[in-house]
């Protein structure tokens, strides 16, 4: 980095530059979280809701038989592998994932299917209400396993709860931590209406 450029991050001229040097600072403690050397700068991108809170949800490596062992067809046997208390809170009996602050979320989620015959689907549900849904089918004589994604953008509220619901009860689903997931990431403020 030339002298020049280390100015321009240690002195911002205006708001572009400004928001350039946060960027850089939010990227270098993403990239480095175990970094001390900018704790100030830290607790400032933080006030400024730039660091995006997460969450990140896994299957625990078991496998499900849907009408056997899901009460409502609600997946409920997650890992937190990460998950900010600020804004998440995960209820493990009923599987439901709760926003505790107001904002634009994106929500995804994956699906390991096994032992279906002719299609599988699950919706991710909002206060019980589908948001998203997620179909596969399989021709005849093929494996019968698959993985089905789905993602998307959605304003939430606070104390409204996200959970993953199966549709079909005939099914087996495995839930591999690398293969079934469910998460969220808190984008930002709502818009202003």
């Amino acid at each position: 980095m030339a002298p020049q450029d280390l100015q321009d991050l240690q002195d911002p001229r205006g708001p572009q530059e400004f928001q350039g040097f946060l960027e850089f600072q939010e990227q270098l403690l993403w990239d480095h979280p175990d970094l001390q050397v900018l704790p100030v700068l830290k607790d400032l991108l933080a006030s400024r809701d730039l660091l995006p809170a997460v969450v990140h949800l896994q299957g625990q490596g078991s496998a499900i038989q849907v009408k056997n062992d899901l009460s409502g067809g609600v997946l409920n046997d997650w890992s937190r592998i990460t998950m900010n208390p600020k804004v998440f809170k995960l209820h493990p009996r009923s599987g439901e994932l709760e926003v505790l602050v107001d904002g634009t979320y994106f929500i995804y989620s994956q699906v390991y299917y096994i032992n279906f015959t002719d299609f599988a689907s699950y919706e991710v549900v909002v206060d019980e209400r589908p948001f998203l849904q997620c179909t596969r089918s399989i021709e005849t004589g093929k494996t019968n396993y698959n993985t089905c994604y789905t993602a998307g953008v959605c304003l939430l509220k606070a104390r409204q709860k996200i959970a993953v619901k199966m549709v079909h009860a005939d099914i087996s689903i495995n839930m591999s931590k690398h293969t079934t997931f469910f998460g969220a990431i808190r984008l930002g403020e709502a818009p202003a209406s």
